[in-house]
């Protein structure tokens, strides 16, 4: 008997140590490096521009000093850092490249963004178009310390604001801005679910794994596959419709569509049930709503 418990005992370890290990791995694996971004000014209302007629992806203009062109970056919840696409700014006079970082200083509206540590990226092709400038994409750097106006209704985002706006201090409720992510429960079906807000995500309402996509579909709607290109992996997504609300804080939002993902890498499963996430929620879902962000306080608004 004793060497039973003493075995049992030796299990347990190893389970509890196993659990820890894989804790701390996870942990450090999705924490983001220092934020090295320097913001300066409220940017005043900035137009948003949307790529592609189911608006694929958001993306926001930015100018560099003394040059009267336009240029975009994607703005992507998903990612903890502003990056540039290294070949699409090769021949930048105004970005220096050195030792695989970049540096440079830009505006989107009034607001000043400034390092020399910005992140680069190789995406193989050139992500820009015949008319539009697509040179990286601005992450949640930008967002953190600071306040943040998605207003869609509208069609503009206003960064480093200085006050919550009257009209959404009535429904302001707290969310998590863990690794750099925006994370924020609901409750969907009747029962309260974590949801990580991922801009990345545009033309999608929310992003769940394929059982809650068939708990969530109507019966024999109609399934749209569609294949897209997400950092290094290609995508496929199946969207069906759904009849659901969600409801964050007092404000309730109809659901209307569902997808899930084939593709994703081991990773970012992993990342969705290390932080113990329903499914990510794009832009589409707030297209009717405005959304305040703080990053001081953790709490957000929408309306």
């Amino acid at each position: 008997m004793k060497v039973l418990k003493k075995i049992l005992l030796t299990i347990l370890v190893v389970l509890v140590l196993a659990a820890l290990g894989g804790y701390i791995y996870f942990d450090r694996k999705f924490t983001p490096d220092k934020n090295y971004l320097t913001v300066e000014n409220e940017s005043g209302p900035v137009p948003l521009t949307w790529l592609g007629e189911e608006k694929n992806a958001l993306l926001l203009p930015i100018h560099f000093e003394g040059d009267t062109a336009n240029y975009y970056l994607q703005f992507d919840t998903g990612s903890p850092y502003t990056v540039f696409y290294s070949k699409s700014i090769r021949n930048f006079r105004q970005i220096s490249v050195a030792k695989g970082v970049a540096k440079t200083s830009f505006y989107i509206g009034k607001t000043k963004i400034n390092s020399d540590k910005f992140k680069l990226y190789n995406p193989g092709d050139d992500t820009g178009s015949d008319s539009l400038k697509i040179i990286g994409t601005i992450g949640t750097d930008i967002l953190e310390n600071r306040k943040t106006i998605i207003n869609f209704k509208e069609n503009y985002i206003a960064l480093n604001v200085s006050k919550v706006p009257p009209r959404f201090k009535r429904n302001l409720f707290d969310f998590k801005f863990k690794k750099r992510k925006i994370i924020f429960d609901g409750i969907l079906n009747g029962e309260e679910e974590r949801f990580l807000y991922d801009s990345g995500t545009s033309a999608y309402e929310l992003v769940t794994n394929k059982e809650g996509w068939e708990d969530l579909k109507l019966p024999h709607s109609k399934i749209t596959i569609e294949k897209s290109q997400s950092w290094e992996n290609v995508l496929t997504t199946f969207t069906t419709n759904c009849k659901q609300k969600i409801t964050f804080g007092n404000q309730e939002i109809p659901l209307n569509q569902v997808t899930y993902v084939d593709g994703f890498s081991q990773m970012q499963y992993a990342l969705m049930k290390f932080s113990g996430m329903t499914g990510m929620l794009g832009n589409k879902l707030f297209l009717n709503h405005s959304l305040y962000i703080d990053c001081i306080q953790n709490k957000m608004g929408i309306e």
